[in-house]
């Protein structure tokens, strides 16, 4: 059935509908002469200020291209951008970027890397997301800022969740994610199914899976740079919308010529209305945790629920000013909050149990932009983000016992930093700045016991780290041949008292037309990590607190990584390969959490060898791409398996994503399959008697694999107009994820388990399995 699905749609989307298209060559041609042949070729008309282009000259070579990609290319090359405002009529406004995005403007060429709104740049590393371009994807009725980004190979997430982003086998609290500068500790909505980030208000993402420059630091993985709208709108824009989860508005109010105000605000409906989607997603998300089986002893306990609270919301607010063409000001805010309150009671015993979590992330930033000249120009960022997770956890009987959980971790991170470039020539570029970060960590674990106060614990640890660091860019461009850049970071942590020196390169090179050979290294530390703690695990949700780096039981993490690939572009066809090796030190059974592992402590090391591969090829108006990854991550601890290594707890060594699109009109469909190696667990073979009682026998570390995983999922929107001159708008949109309802299993653990009087103790299999069938729709007005 699966299959069948699959090869219709294929058959389906290679039957397309010719659309006009259009063979241009410009050499540094006047962009008002580029319009008017636009113009002429596809009927259209641009509307723009005169001065917007005198002087501006620009080099393009198109073939066969519609007219969506030709306007792409031009807002890229020219700096400017292009709103459609009706099926005929453009407005065209000026884009102030960087100096180093500006440069050698005639030269650039951004490629689009998947679909439409991801392009990768020959001059950088990264790969920039336009979220207000991005094409449909395959189960998704609305564009999510972290789900869009597992798009690209090399980008897992093995828990099925939007912010558990696994970059190249580093874990997600290895991904340094900035949102307007904000560092950002807690990324996700309902424990990681949603990312926290409006997309209706997201400009553009940056994404760094290797090569990334030295501005960015005390990270060892991926780097996903998130900027919010900063345009200043002529008139009152906005828009509003829901899904089956949660609904949203946004507003953006020109406050003058110069200065505009924009705010968001999303928040989940699910306490208010069940859908099948949020049943689908509770399900997945509270398997095998105390809210799904109420603190059972025995299987026919009846359980009743005395309290059902879940919300998330976020709010945004920004204010953006332009007093003149060298300068511009922001001050940006972000609030999100995750809140559960549950409570139920088995009332043959009368015992009770209740769970409070709350998570709150908020930051704010204020940056400022400054053209000295043509050559010279530097960025200022200021910012303060603040994490909080509080969690209380209580069981009692009445007049018997009762036992309180607590468990709280805090960061209060503040930082500022000064980032110049200097445009030497029409070749060179440098840039240097500096950074400093106070970063306040706090955690406590509490536990109280009535009937055994021997067991009762209060651990708890408060530390600071204060971070400075310099860095240096070069950057050396000729033509659309040679691009070099090369840079090195120091980094100092007061709360080790050491300085740490990280070199950076990056190397591309046409090898003729259509080849392009690509060559990057790079050395990372990070001094803040995230360690599992066994406490809660009982509650099964959020068990990992962030902790600073100790240099004794919580190393700093150290990574070296090199890259080395070829890029393929013509007639269509563009594939993308590379191939990496990563090292990484400094990893410890505290911060991987291993099953058979218990009461001492081991650091280790990984070490990852991969290839990623990206085939895709334009159809008119049809897409497809082949994403294919192979991955060996192997862990060698000297007091696990024997000092031996084993298979990583993330290690998938086949991923396989085979996605389409089809545009027709006002219809977008998109459908997607995705297919893994299962991920590597410890097998239990029994209990075995102690002294102190029965115990788990585990096997051999992560020797054993859990079932492959596969999931097809499909979507469709339709986009409507509400008004003659198209300025209000409408969208309606369906999904439907796991076609085929596929019990995946995302991972496989043991505990004792009380059996019958005859049996006692029993050893228990516990499957966390993916989503089921899920259906969601959307509906959006903007205006």
């Amino acid at each position: 059935m699966k299959y069948s699905i699959a090869i219709f749609f294929l058959i389906f989307s290679l039957y397309v509908t010719a659309q006009d298209r259009a063979t241009l060559n410009y050499s540094n041609e006047p962009i008002s002469n580029v319009f008017s042949e636009l113009e002429e070729k596809f009927n259209i008309k641009f509307s723009f200020n005169s001065e917007l282009v005198n002087d501006r000259f620009i080099t393009l070579q198109v073939t066969d291209a519609l007219l969506e990609d030709i306007l792409f290319f031009l807002e890229e090359k020219a700096s400017i951008r292009i709103k459609k405002a009706s099926d005929r009529y453009y407005t065209v406004k000026g884009k102030r970027i960087r100096l180093t995005d500006t440069q050698e403007l005639d030269e650039v060429l951004i490629k689009e890397y998947v679909t439409t709104g991801i392009s990768k740049k020959n001059d950088d590393a990264s790969l920039s997301l336009s979220i207000k371009k991005l094409g449909i994807i395959p189960g998704l009725t609305e564009p999510d800022v972290l789900q869009s980004i597992q798009l690209i190979p090399g980008v897992q997430s093995p828990t099925e969740t939007a912010s558990g982003l696994y970059i190249r086998g580093g874990t997600p609290d290895q991904n340094l994610i900035l949102w307007d500068g904000i560092k950002m500790y807690y990324s996700g909505h309902f424990f990681g199914t949603i990312s926290a980030f409006n997309p209706y208000i997201t400009d553009e993402v940056k994404v760094y899976k290797n090569g990334t420059r030295a501005r960015y630091g005390n990270r060892i993985s991926g780097v996903i740079d998130i900027a919010s709208d900063s345009d200043i709108p002529d008139e009152i824009n906005g828009g509003l919308g829901f899904n089956m989860t949660h609904a949203d508005a946004f507003l953006k109010v020109p406050v003058s010529e110069k200065a505009a105000v924009m705010l968001s605000a999303r928040r989940s409906i699910t306490d208010a209305f069940s859908t099948e989607t949020f049943r689908n997603l509770s399900q997945r998300v509270f398997q095998e945790t105390k809210i799904s089986n109420g603190n059972k002893v025995f299987e026919d306990d009846e359980v009743l629920t005395t309290k059902d609270l879940f919300y998330f919301t976020d709010l945004t607010l920004k204010t953006t000013v332009k007093p003149n063409d060298k300068n511009e000001f922001t001050l940006s805010s972000l609030y999100t909050k995750n809140k559960l309150d549950y409570g139920f009671l088995i009332e043959e015993f009368e015992e009770a149990s209740e769970d409070n979590l709350e998570i709150i992330n908020q930051g704010l930033s204020f940056n400022w932009k400054h053209d000295y000249n043509n050559s010279f120009s530097h960025e200022i960022n200021v910012y303060n983000s603040n994490f909080e997770l509080d969690y209380l956890g209580s069981n009692s009987i009445v007049d018997e016992f009762s036992d309180a959980l607590t468990k709280r971790n805090k960061i209060d991170d503040f930082g500022l930093a000064f980032d110049s470039d200097w445009k030497l020539n029409k070749t060179t570029t440098i840039g240097f700045g500096y950074q400093f970060s106070s970063n306040n960590v706090e955690f406590g674990l509490g536990f109280v016991d009535s009937e055994s106060p021997e067991e009762n614990f209060n651990e708890s640890n408060k530390d600071t780290n204060n971070a400075h660091a310099l860095y240096f860019d070069y950057q050396y461009k000729l033509s659309n041949k040679w691009f070099l850049n090369a840079g090195i970071r120091t980094n100092y942590f007061s709360v080790l008292d050491k300085l740490f020196i990280e070199p950076r390169l990056q190397l591309e090179t046409a090898l003729n037309t259509n080849f392009r050979f690509k060559l990057s290294g790079e050395k990372l530390h990070q001094a803040v990590s995230q360690i599992v703690e066994f406490n809660t695990q009982e509650f099964g949700l959020e068990n990992q607190i962030w902790a600073l780096s100790d240099d004794e039981t919580i190393p700093v993490l150290e990574s070296a990584q090199i890259t080395a690939g070829f890029i393929f572009d013509k007639s269509g066809w563009n594939i993308d390969i590379e191939a990496y090796y990563r090292n990484i030190k400094g990893l410890t059974s505290f911060t991987l959490g291993f099953d058979n592992i218990d009461d001492f402590f081991s650091v280790g090391k990984s070490n990852v060898f991969g290839l990623d591969v990206l085939v895709k090829k334009k159809i008119q108006s049809y897409r497809t791409w082949l994403s294919y990854s192979i991955m060996n991550n192997d862990f060698t601890f000297d007091n696990i398996n024997n000092g031996n290594k084993f298979s990583g707890n993330n290690d998938i060594t086949h991923h396989l994503t085979w996605s389409h699109t089809y545009e027709w009109k006002r219809f977008d469909v998109s459908l997607g399959w995705n297919v893994r190696t299962g991920i590597p667990y410890t097998k239990a073979s029994g209990l075995v008697d102690t002294p102190d009682g029965k115990v788990i026998d585990f096997e051999e570390t992560n020797r054993d694999r859990l079932p492959n995983y596969d999931r097809l999922d499909i979507s469709a929107t339709y986009k409507f107009n509400m008004s003659s001159n198209e300025k209000r708008k409408g969208k309606l949109g369906v999904s439907l994820l796991n076609v085929y309802n596929k019990e995946n299993v995302l991972s496989r653990t043991y505990e004792k388990r009380q059996g019958t009087v005859e049996e006692g103790e029993v050893l228990r299999e516990v499957n966390r399995t993916s989503l089921g069938i899920t259906p969601n729709l959307v509906f959006r007005l903007e205006f």
